[in-house]
């Protein structure tokens, strides 16, 4: 029997308020990240209680049992397929050429409305062949890079707070979804990561500037120091935190980095000739006795990188 205060019924206003909760309750989104190598378990743990239902797909089957029981996910698939099926987002966390094939051959596999996205180092070319491939079945793709990693590779080398105040670029096709681009910031926001919307071929210049050549250039350092097997053992001995520190990347994974040096090799052929140009003004420079003009240039070096940390911190 109902109970009224005044002329209140308290059975319709509890019928009221749970209508209201159930309405203010935001239905948690269906994360699926595909691949769980470094970058991939990593996302998985940074957002870990952060609002997604966490799903996956690994081709490797203890890879998916390991994500599970490191709670790297909630649940996981046996096929990829079932994934991107329940899935209201993507993050295909794949080496360049590997995410491109996955677009393709489960294209037709996502729902309508879900959005796509992914962590490769190279854009233009992903987000030119990938964007239309997924429009014609309804789906959004936003191309995704995170400015985050290790020499290390593999889950074993995952840190949650591996995204922690990294920069995340987005580069969306010109004919954009904003609804969609901001759910994909949203959860890299969620993840701990800045985030700039800019165009891919601005993202792959720059990253040829601040990681690709840098990468050649630590192996090239690398070889030049050490790939004399004569003088190999007496320049190991002379060898410290500097060397260590200037050639640390040199240790990433080489088919890895072979991809992304053939996904982006235009930029990097034009970035290559701007650094050649400064090595031989350098040269040039030592050669002709010229130390004022050195040590300008090594202040003006100091000073960029000092402000650059600054900046930074």
């Amino acid at each position: 029997m109902p109970i009224f205060i005044g002329s209140l019924d308290l059975s319709l206003i509890s019928d009221y308020l749970s209508s209201t909760m159930k309405n203010k309750i935001p239905v948690r989104k269906i994360v699926a990240i595909i691949g769980f190598g470094l970058l991939g378990t990593s996302l998985g743990l940074a957002l870990k209680d952060k609002g997604y239902e966490r799903i996956g797909w690994s081709r490797r089957p203890e890879s998916r049992v390991q994500a599970l029981k490191n709670k790297v996910v909630d649940k996981v698939f046996d096929t990829a397929e079932e994934t991107v099926a329940n899935a209201d987002i993507t993050v295909i966390c794949l080496p360049v050429p590997m995410i491109i094939d996955f677009c393709a051959k489960f294209a037709k596999c996502w729902k309508k409305g879900a959005v796509v996205t992914d962590v490769g180092s190279v854009k233009e070319k992903i987000v030119r062949t990938v964007t239309p491939v997924l429009s014609r079945k309804g789906v959004c793709f936003v191309g995704g890079h995170p400015m985050a990693g290790s020499e290390q590779s593999g889950a074993d080398a995952a840190q949650r707070d591996l995204y922690e105040g990294a920069m995340v670029f987005l580069t969306p096709a010109a004919k954009k979804s904003p609804r969609q681009v901001s759910e994909v910031a949203t959860l890299w926001r969620r993840a701990g990561a800045e985030v700039m919307e800019i165009d891919a071929s601005i993202h792959d210049m720059t990253v040829a500037h601040t990681s690709h050549v840098p990468h050649i250039v630590s192996a090239i350092m690398t070889l030049t120091t050490l790939g004399d097997s004569k003088s190999r053992a007496v320049r190991e001995k002379g060898c410290a935190g500097g060397f260590r520190d200037t050639t640390r990347i040199a240790s990433s994974a080489p088919q890895m980095w072979r991809e992304i040096i053939e996904s982006n090799s235009p930029a990097i052929i034009k970035v290559i000739s701007e650094f050649e140009k400064n090595l031989k003004d350098f040269r040039n420079n030592i050669h002709k006795r010229e130390y004022q003009k050195v040590e300008k240039k090594l202040q003006s070096a100091k000073q960029l990188r000092d402000s650059w940390i600054a900046k930074k911190r």
